[in-house]
């Protein structure tokens, strides 16, 4: 199951290159680019937008990170939670059925 896992992020991985390489080729008209205030010249248009829209995906992974490690944390607090509950059911003599 790992390795299909595994196979199946990298052909994502080959078709998210093969579509930028696509944008990047079928846009190469040149774009004059400021960025706050500063002239970075002419840059093909299809970089430009592979640029940003790398840039947003990064943002979105980077600030949702704290919220996925906190929400993991108390993944791992109730799973030691629920063993013990079930250890200390079996213990004392009730029925529970450990998974």
């Amino acid at each position: 199951m790992m390795l299909l896992k595994k196979l199946w992020w990298l052909l994502v991985a080959i078709a998210a290159v093969w579509l930028g390489i696509w944008v990047v080729f079928d846009n190469p008209e040149p774009v004059a680019f400021h960025l706050f205030g500063f002239d970075l010249g002419f840059l093909p248009g299809g970089l430009l937008l592979l640029a940003t829209f790398s840039i947003g995906c990064i943002a979105g992974l980077v600030f949702s990170f704290p919220a996925l490690a906190k929400l993991r944390h108390r993944v791992n607090v109730l799973n030691k939670q629920l063993t013990k509950s079930k250890v200390s059911d079996v213990n004392s003599g009730g029925s529970a059925k450990l998974d």
